[in-house]
């Protein structure tokens, strides 16, 4: 599984809740591109090595190809990674 860490734009709402709305990647030509999450199917919180993340499963559009993306946020450390990305 993927653990790379990525540059995440989200905003909070009055309760405190995280909606990640932007994700950057590299695309094949290792040039970085921005994406708008278009659709958040899940989140969850989970613990991965006793530590609290906060697991999302988004959809990006890719081109003209739906993707689906899992990212993690590190509530302690405050940072974002790429757990899992997959074609649909």
């Amino acid at each position: 599984m993927l653990h790379i860490p990525v540059d995440v734009v989200a905003t909070f709402n009055v309760q405190g809740k995280i909606k990640p709305n932007y994700i950057r990647l590299e695309d094949d030509n290792y040039t970085l591109q921005t994406y708008r999450i278009e659709k958040i199917i899940f989140s969850r919180e989970e613990k991965y090595a006793g530590l609290p993340v906060i697991l999302f499963c988004c959809n990006i559009s890719r081109g003209n190809q739906m993707q689906t993306i899992n990212i993690k946020y590190h509530v302690r450390t405050h940072q974002w990674v790429l757990a899992k990305e997959s074609k649909l």
